[in-house]
């Protein structure tokens, strides 16, 4: 693979030729639309239109997977039909999306599951350049940096979840945070539903579990990591991370 571009996998199912499906996908998903426009010149999809580097056929599946009103429309259900399925792996220029996590995610799974040519769609897999890559912040403190933090070497660390999810008051939630960390335990997270709730705040709630977790970490030495739920507004988060 190029370093200058990235690759994705999908699976699709369709009564079309899958080489021309393949086709309006890249198409759809990089300079082109269900038209050629003013503007897309040669030079333009040189440069920026997606390429389909392979299709495989696969299967033939009995029944569409899926409704599909643009098919409907045209009667392809009203005559016997084949609906095969293949493998395409096409790939991106990465200039077109640049270090932009969103964009990358919009272009290999944005509109094209509205494809007509298609009644069925998944990506499968995705291939990104150590190039590309490169170009994002790594995580912070990684598998080593989590096992120095928590003093956990040659054994799988241990973690739970904060249950019952949410209705825990912040006092309730700091006790049983406490019990934990006598049971030892290595790591405690928030449930993903329990944020910001009225009946424990975020800020009660880390000062409450916190107060137990030094406690522990005074009488036994051993520092049980956290982490709180801060999910959020973004202002909000902000403020959330800062306590």
């Amino acid at each position: 693979m190029s370093p200058d571009r990235f690759e994705a996998t999908y699976l699709i199912e369709t009564p079309l030729d899958p080489a021309l499906v393949a086709e309006v996908l890249a198409g759809e998903q990089s300079c082109g639309t269900f038209t050629r426009v003013e503007g897309e010149t040669d030079a333009l999809r040189e440069r920026a239109r997606a390429t389909v580097d392979s299709v495989e056929l696969l299967d033939v599946a009995p029944a569409p997977s899926l409704p599909n009103g643009w098919m409907q429309r045209r009667g392809m259900f009203e005559t016997p039909q084949t609906w095969q399925r293949a493998r395409l792996r096409v790939s991106f220029p990465c200039d077109n999306i640049g270090p932009n996590l969103p964009t990358l995610a919009a272009t290999v799974s944005g509109n094209l599951y509205d494809l007509g040519e298609v009644t069925g769609l998944r990506l499968e897999s995705m291939k990104l350049s150590a190039a590309y890559r490169a170009q994002f912040d790594m995580p912070r403190h990684g598998i080593s940096g989590t096992r120095a933090l928590t003093g956990v070497k040659g054994r799988p660390l241990i973690g739970t979840i904060i249950k019952p999810n949410v209705g825990l008051s912040a006092e309730e939630t700091g006790d049983l945070a406490g019990r934990l960390c006598a049971a030892g335990v290595d790591f405690i997270k928030d449930d993903e539903v329990c944020a910001n709730p009225v009946h424990a705040p975020l800020a009660d709630r880390v000062k409450a579990v916190m107060r137990r977790v030094r406690a522990h970490q005074d009488k036994t030495g051993k520092l049980v990591m956290v982490a709180f739920n801060i999910t959020d507004e973004t202002d909000a988060m902000r403020r959330h991370a800062d306590l």
